[in-house]
């Protein structure tokens, strides 16, 4: 008689909260190789974060259990009316799109039972995007094909790539702290009816925008805020803030640009090309060899630009936006 072949062991969900940070060190040391290898980037500082508020007991997700061993996890956090993905993982052994949809279905369900909770926002470049098939009805679920885009050799890079100076009417200064409440206005006026204020509804209003300041300028998310290639462009006449580039470094040689935006009445004047021309001569400077960014698909011009001076798509990942279940 032939021998029974060995079934497969059930993958279980349980709540993150029943976990500590040593019980996640082999599946967080393989996140972080994969972002490494993927796209060049440390998650380090991501995961202790992860590793702080698991010893807490605060970290509210799921995690995606083989036995007793967690293999992939998903946590999320509460802002007033909406949900926010912070992250969703799964070892390879184990990353298929029943495992990826079984932690986002509860992730899901608990926002539905949160009282309040209208929204749910997610960047998740370690999804499988047809992990969120059937999750919501068509009419409630928002998707924007997003770019992961990585430029090489920054130092040798040409300027006259970038496009032409802007005028004389605007000055760059590096950026300060001074700047944090005039870039939140400009922030919110620069993406008014923009495709991205539809991803990340901060951008909608000036109090939305400074605390998306705040997050990426103080934690870890978007990497180490990089001041000294940060840029902020000034209206010669008026002293106002006109635009700005906002950096980090992901890794000790690669940077990424957190923030470029230009106020509605400078655009299509090169004023977009020149901060992100200076903010990689920064990065260069400081010993960079190489410089991320994200953008959306539909947002062609950036699209554009980007390819023009050099950046190459690495990883194409989805935007969700949940609406109107709440």
């Amino acid at each position: 008689m032939a021998a029974q072949a060995e079934q497969p062991e059930k993958l279980e969900i349980l709540d993150l909260r029943h976990f500590q940070a040593r019980d996640f060190v082999a599946l967080l040391e393989e996140e972080v190789q994969v972002w490494a290898s993927r796209l060049r980037w440390g998650f380090q500082p991501s995961c202790e974060i992860v590793r702080h508020y698991l010893d807490l007991r605060a970290l509210t997700g799921y995690a995606l259990l083989r036995g007793t061993a967690p293999v992939g996890y998903a946590y999320y956090v509460h802002e007033d009316y909406k949900m926010l993905i912070g992250d969703l993982f799964v070892s390879e052994p184990y990353r298929t799109v029943e495992a990826q949809h079984l932690l986002l279905e509860h992730v899901v369900e608990a926002a539905e039972n949160t009282p309040g909770v209208r929204r749910i926002e997610a960047q998740l470049m370690m999804l499988d995007s047809n992990a969120v098939a059937s999750l919501f009805p068509p009419s409630q679920l928002t998707v924007f094909e997003r770019y992961f885009m990585l430029v090489d050799g920054i130092g040798q890079l040409r300027r006259e790539t970038f496009g032409p100076r802007p005028a004389a009417e605007v000055t760059f200064e590096p950026w300060s702290e001074r700047y944090m409440e005039p870039a939140a206005y400009l922030i919110a006026r620069a993406y008014e009816g923009h495709v991205d204020s539809q991803i990340n509804d901060q951008y909608r209003s000036a109090a939305g925008a400074r605390r998306f300041l705040h997050n990426i300028t103080q934690y870890p998310g978007c990497g180490a805020f990089h001041t000294p290639a940060a840029q902020a462009a000034i209206d010669s006449a008026s002293g106002e803030l006109c635009g700005l580039s906002l950096t980090s470094l992901v890794e000790p040689e690669v940077g990424h640009i957190t923030q470029l935006c230009v106020s509605p009445e400078r655009r299509g004047l090169g004023l977009g090309s020149e901060l992100l021309w200076r903010s990689l001569q920064a990065f260069a400077k400081g010993g960079g060899e190489a410089a991320s960014l994200t953008v959306t698909a539909s947002n062609a011009g950036a699209v554009r630009l980007y390819e023009r001076v050099g950046f190459r798509t690495i990883r194409r990942f989805r935007a969700y936006v949940w609406e109107g279940f709440g």
